[in-house]
């Protein structure tokens, strides 16, 4: 159990009505059934969390890579969920803008990671070592594989890779991230923050689960159409005969599965991935005050009245967009509290100092 104010863990023989990390009022209204999901959920990530560390941390693992490198393996298997769906018997390609986009962003990253092992590359590649080494490539580089993962969630060797390359970058981020002093503002919880953080993480939630489900039919309506010839033959009294050709379209509509990742889930929508990259955006900052300390009050507003409108147009009688519909606008009331409430009033005029 943690507090429902600070969100802190407390003790299992307390005795006391306040918080002995922030001194709230523990009877105090709130919010038990989000509380205990918090609480299931945190120590269900942290159980995760140390497993995968664990397998990552293993000397096995890293005396094969150059220079121990988490995020060159990262990039090895980022170019390899690319590649390998070229095979015919893999599906699961991204499109080549998408492939193009990621199978470059990973060489960038490898680069930079061979170079920093001591390895050295050819002089035409060292700035494209200059580029992948600005500090915010490599985040942008681990939530566009975070989105791609998620959006080629199933069954395959293809989607296999893009989680384990999501999983091992975005290990490398949460590392940088605690070492950082981002991480030192964040843990100095207030009890907005904690309600923040609850509200947004339970909003994202949903609206992953939400884009996991079915939005359409996972069957598509493929029009088709083909030329019919018809012929009249006319015979007069004298044995004459006058052909006549009449040539008409016949039209038909055949009933295929519809292709492409997701299919018949909001993952197959046009613009998913600008909207799952939207959401991992909103994630981070209702976890990160410094984050969202830094962008104009308006950003987090436009960004979830965006994938809010985008929802609205894909409401239909299953249950994806209605699931997806109540997470956003979960996101959108926390939104609405914490930077368009506060920030909205002016701070109240100081007195005039007395001579």
């Amino acid at each position: 159990m943690s507090c429902p104010h600070c969100g802190q863990p407390l003790p299992e023989d307390r005795s006391s009505r306040t918080c002995p990390h922030c001194g709230g009022d523990l009877n105090a209204p709130g919010s038990p059934v989000m509380d205990e999901v918090a609480d299931t959920a945190q120590k269900a990530a942290d159980s995760a969390g140390r497993a995968v560390q664990d397998v990552l941390d293993d000397p096995r693992l890293r005396e094969r890579l150059p220079g121990g490198s988490l995020p060159l393996l990262g990039s090895g298997l980022v170019a390899a969920a690319v590649v390998v769906p070229v095979l015919p018997f893999v599906a699961g390609g991204l499109g080549l803008p998408w492939s193009a986009l990621m199978l470059v962003g990973a060489g960038m990253l490898g680069a930079r990671e061979w170079v920093a092992a001591g390895r050295t590359l050819p002089p035409a590649l060292v700035p494209v070592v200059k580029w992948a080494a600005h500090p915010a490539f490599l985040p942008m580089f681990t939530a566009l594989t975070v989105t791609q993962a998620f959006l080629s969630l199933g069954l395959g060797v293809a989607p296999l890779l893009w989680l384990l390359a999501a999983v091992v970058l975005a290990s490398v981020q949460w590392r940088a991230f605690k070492a950082s002093s981002l991480a030192e503002l964040s843990l100095t919880r207030r009890p907005a923050d904690v309600r923040l953080k609850r509200w947004v993480f339970a909003g994202v939630a949903a609206c992953a689960v939400g884009l996991l489900l079915p939005w359409s039919s996972a069957w598509s309506l493929v029009p088709t159409a083909h030329l019919q010839r018809e012929r009249n033959i006319t015979i007069d009294d004298n044995f004459g005969w006058d052909i006549q050709d009449n040539d008409t379209w016949k039209f038909n509509t055949l009933v295929l599965p519809a292709a492409g990742r997701g299919a018949g889930t909001g993952r197959g929508r046009l613009g998913a991935t600008g909207v799952v990259l939207g959401l991992l955006a909103l994630g981070v900052l209702g976890s990160v005050r410094r984050a969202r300390e830094a962008l104009p009050s308006v950003v987090p507003a436009v960004l979830a009245g965006l994938i809010t409108v985008w929802a609205l147009t894909g409401l239909s009688s299953r249950p994806g967009p209605w699931l997806f519909l109540l997470g956003i606008l979960a996101v959108d009331v926390a939104v609405a509290r914490e930077w368009l409430g506060p920030r909205s009033a002016a701070p109240p005029a100081e007195p005039p100092a007395s001579a």
